[in-house]
């Protein structure tokens, strides 16, 4: 039988940041531990003052948004009153507002909203956890009334849908009062056309072909080639002439060639070497032929 070795399982804990095996045995006794326990504690404190910190943000900007859009709208339902023209008086109507009544601010009647639950269910990796917004205490318990995720998730879906009314109500509300303002605009343009202007005297008729200049390229003039100024560098001047430098010429160089005589070839007969074809010294790229 043959024997191989293998490689045993290891799991990464995320509350302590480190490896241990992957069995019964070690990971009951790294839940156990006391580190362990302290790591979990801190994480979760950790995202309960994360979670609070982030609905305190929240609840202030909201607060913040509804203080400016109450602003906003009182001080633009004062403008609309005040004024007495087309488009205010259009506007009023459309809100149902008098333009005899001698109030200069809008009552709005804010209806009462429950108290909201103390306690907030949070989820965790864990599990869920529930926290006191107004002691930032946490509990694992459930308390007697406390809001849950699923409420949660409701009331952020009604805060959406009351946003989303809100806007398409005041995009329609600024439809309008653009409509209302181009067609006021439209009936002032109409009014100015309206406006009866004294016609132009018409040009004087003329008939026939139009006069011919008498010259009508001008007038010929002379050329006058006027002496070209030479302009004074202010250089220096050397007090002696300068000569230019001398060129030497060399003589041509020609080629001398040498005579030599060979006056016999040897006393014996001349023999010439035969070539020999297959040669394995021979360069093989040579040329074997003179064509």
């Amino acid at each position: 039988m043959t024997e191989y070795w293998k490689s045993q399982a290891r799991k990464y804990c995320e509350f302590c940041k480190c490896w241990f095996a992957d069995n019964k045995v070690s990971i009951s006794f790294h839940e156990g531990g006391k580190r362990h326990k302290e790591n979990v504690q801190k994480h979760i404190s950790q995202i309960t003052k994360k979670s609070t910190k982030e609905f305190k943000q929240k609840e202030k900007i909201d607060d913040d948004l509804k203080k400016m859009e109450a602003a906003a709208m009182a001080a633009y339902l004062k403008d609309v009153q005040n004024n007495a023209d087309l488009t205010s008086q259009s506007i009023n109507n459309m809100l149902g507002v008098s333009s005899s009544s001698d109030k200069n601010e809008p009552v709005v009647e804010v209806p009462q909203a429950r108290p909201a639950p103390v306690w907030h269910e949070v989820k965790a990796d864990d599990g869920s956890y529930f926290w006191n917004t107004e002691t930032n205490e946490t509990t694992w318990d459930p308390p007697d009334h406390y809001l849950s995720l699923a409420d949660q998730e409701k009331e952020k879906l009604k805060e959406e849908e009351a946003k989303k009314i809100k806007k398409k109500q005041k995009e329609q509300k600024h439809k309008e009062a653009v409509v209302e303002a181009k067609a006021h605009l439209a009936r002032e343009s109409m009014r100015a056309l309206a406006v009866k202007k004294e016609p132009a005297p018409a040009p004087a008729a003329h008939f026939g072909p139009p006069p011919r200049a008498a010259n009508p390229y001008g007038t010929w003039k002379a050329v006058q080639n006027k002496p070209v100024e030479q302009i004074d560098l202010q250089l220096p001047k050397p007090d002696k002439e300068v000569l230019p430098p001398p060129v030497i010429m060399e003589p041509e160089a020609r080629a001398t060639f040498g005579e030599r005589r060979v006056d016999s070839l040897g006393d014996g007969p001349v023999q010439f070497k035969k070539r020999k074809l297959n040669n394995p010294k021979r360069n093989m790229r040579q040329k074997l032929d003179d064509d």
